[in-house]
């Protein structure tokens, strides 16, 4: 089996060493690694030349979409995915985001775990203040099969990708799964990499995009009054909802993203302290 891993990096300068080295020490090593510097002007792909003595990385360059409000990120990403494939079969790849730091048995673990009915696999952020929920792959550290890959490459190429994905994935007949012992660090929090507020804003954007249900929105909001920038991200996320349109994804993978979220709902009613502990408990 041989793993892609892309990675798109826009601006990305202070990430480059410390991403170089958690993949050398991978005990994994059967990996092709792309970068896609994303219109970098801060010297990301020259930084990413100089601390990779061992020639790791092919790097792609690519001209920046308009930020991630536009879903450059995406694009950057499924450009060295459609770049890379023809080359290798492949048998998995995966997005990597550059603040990500991997535990040595990370892709170990994760590659074992992605066969089968397993479409879409990947562990849990450990850094203290981060926790996110356990019931799906975060978007920075997510690994497909490349069935997976192919249920969900006519997606459209945009903010919320990483968030309906799995989605498609379900509804070809392939489940998602979450290594709670393989653990990742992130360098930032979940969605700052342009600021905490902007961050926000399009946390609110991508839950109208991808089909929340309301209740879950509401109770998802509430979070941010507790969180780093406090009441202004609450607000910031109520705003980026009520301003954002339908979105860009299809209606059927709305729709089926907004059941999931009522069956947790329910799970969290009915058992509030089982919910949090298998959701968040590290």
């Amino acid at each position: 089996m041989t793993l892609l891993i892309v990675t798109p990096m826009h601006n990305e300068i202070d990430n480059v060493a410390g991403l170089v080295e958690t993949l050398r020490a991978q005990r994994f090593q059967d990996f092709d690694w792309v970068v896609v510097d994303d219109g970098s002007t801060d010297g990301t792909a020259e930084r990413l030349r100089e601390v990779d003595t061992e020639n790791m990385a092919t790097i792609l360059a690519k001209d920046n979409s308009g930020g991630l409000l536009t879903g450059s990120e995406f694009k950057a990403w499924r450009h060295g995915v459609v770049t890379a494939l023809p080359k290798k079969p492949y048998t998995h790849v995966m997005k990597m985001d550059a603040d990500v730091r991997l535990a040595p048995d990370y892709l170990e673990r994760i590659v074992a775990r992605a066969q089968g009915p397993i479409g879409i696999a990947g562990g849990i952020v450990v850094t203290k203040g981060m926790a996110e929920q356990k019931f799906h792959v975060q978007g920075s550290v997510k690994l497909y099969t490349i069935e997976a890959y192919r249920a969900t490459e006519s997606m459209p190429e945009e903010h919320g990708f990483d968030a309906v994905d799995e989605m498609a994935a379900s509804l070809a007949g392939l489940q998602t799964y979450v290594d709670t012992d393989a653990h990742f660090d992130l360098t930032r929090a979940v969605g700052a990499s342009e600021g905490e507020i902007n961050g926000r804003y399009r946390n609110g954007r991508t839950c109208r995009w991808t089909g929340y249900s309301f209740p879950y929105f509401v109770l998802h909001c509430i979070r941010y009054i507790f969180r780093r920038p406090y009441v202004v991200g609450f607000f910031a996320v109520v705003w980026g909802y009520v301003s954002a349109g339908p979105g860009p994804f299809a209606r059927e993978i709305k729709r089926e993203h907004a059941r999931i979220q009522r069956e947790k709902l329910g799970r969290a009613l009915r058992n509030p302290l089982g919910f949090w502990r298998d959701a968040y408990k590290v």
